[in-house]
């Protein structure tokens, strides 16, 4: 099922069927019933912050203690997973850095490669997963039946301007942050709230597709290199804690140098991309969401093949004014 608003639905309905479908989702991951190929941790992951997203854009219509207990029962479960998931980056990450080094700091992120993989084959490490794995599961079911009884107070388009715009403005906070403070810990910040924006725009893409899919586009892409910045950085603070490895200390300085370089230069790449994705004000993405929506419901009365790059004319549906829903 398409991760998207169907403006002709019930805000609240349409809220439970998006995150019902991401649960299910993620207990199908871990439970192998779903097998799409690559890492079932790291599909359930994505799933979960697919879940979170929705909750940020419907948050203006629900009291905060549903929003905080919803979004922090998400947030546990994928901590139970981080760890594996964390060791799989690390791992890849030194593995594309040994690649681009040559001499004493190849030799190092190739001994830092070695330590981890023995690491990996550990039996101990693979039981303490299936446990996690088990957990994840049970709560993931209690969430499952949980949101069946989620309340949204308000039902209209201003509720999802509003989510969007709340968002998009606090990752355009944390962009100036990132680059103030200049630490690994802001990048990070900035990172959850663009993907958030990439996933609010996903939602929203009935409103106008190919507006939405170019920002859809730009965020998805700029998530990518920050997101290399953050396995970079999972890199040196493993290498930095002398308990973490049993590397001696000027190889693990090797090691972080080398992750720090390369951090430098996509934080050098990543800077006007990002201005360009957040250059509009907050109030202005906000009226965005509020004048596309009769439009669209204009498109689709009149019943107009969609202006957009993978949006099946058959899901176009009868779409409900802002007074109607």
């Amino acid at each position: 099922m398409a991760y998207r608003v169907k403006i002709g639905a019930r805000l609240d309905k349409d809220v439970r069927r998006l995150l019902a479908a991401q649960t299910g989702r993620a207990i199908g991951y871990l439970s192998g019933v779903i097998d799409e190929g690559g890492s079932s941790i790291h599909a359930t992951r994505k799933a979960l912050k697919r879940c979170r997203s929705i909750l940020r854009l419907a948050k203006p219509g629900l009291s905060s203690k549903t929003f905080s207990a919803h979004d922090r029962a998400f947030r546990d479960i994928g901590r139970l997973l981080s760890h594996d998931r964390d060791r799989e980056v690390m791992t890849e990450t030194l593995r594309l850095l040994a690649a681009k080094s040559a001499g004493d700091d190849k030799a190092a992120l190739l001994s830092a490669l070695d330590e981890l993989n023995a690491i990996n084959l550990n039996g101990a490490s693979h039981l303490a997963t299936e446990e996690n794995i088990s957990r994840a599961i049970a709560l993931l079911q209690a969430q499952d039946h949980a949101i069946h009884n989620l309340l949204v107070k308000k039902g209209r388009i201003a509720t999802l301007a509003e989510g969007f715009a709340n968002t998009y403005a606090e990752g355009r906070k944390a962009l100036k942050a990132a680059y103030r403070i200049n630490d690994d810990e802001a990048f990070h910040t900035f990172r959850k709230l663009l993907q958030n924006h990439w996933r609010h725009c996903q939602l929203l893409v009935p409103a106008w597709p190919d507006l939405m899919n170019v920002r859809i586009s730009a965020a998805r892409d700029l998530s990518q290199l920050i997101g290399n910045d953050h396995d970079l950085s999972l890199v040196i603070a493993h290498f930095k804690t002398p308990s973490a490895s049993t590397l001696d200390a000027d190889i693990r300085t090797r090691i972080v140098a080398a992750a720090k370089s390369e951090q430098a230069q996509l934080r050098a790449e990543v800077k006007p991309l990002a201005r360009r994705l957040y250059a509009l004000s907050p109030d202005d993405m906000k009226r965005l969401i509020v004048d596309l929506w009769p439009a669209a419901l204009r498109l689709a009365k009149h019943r107009r093949k969609p202006e957009t790059t993978g949006f099946p004319v058959d899901d176009v549906i009868p779409l409900l004014t802002d007074r109607q829903i």
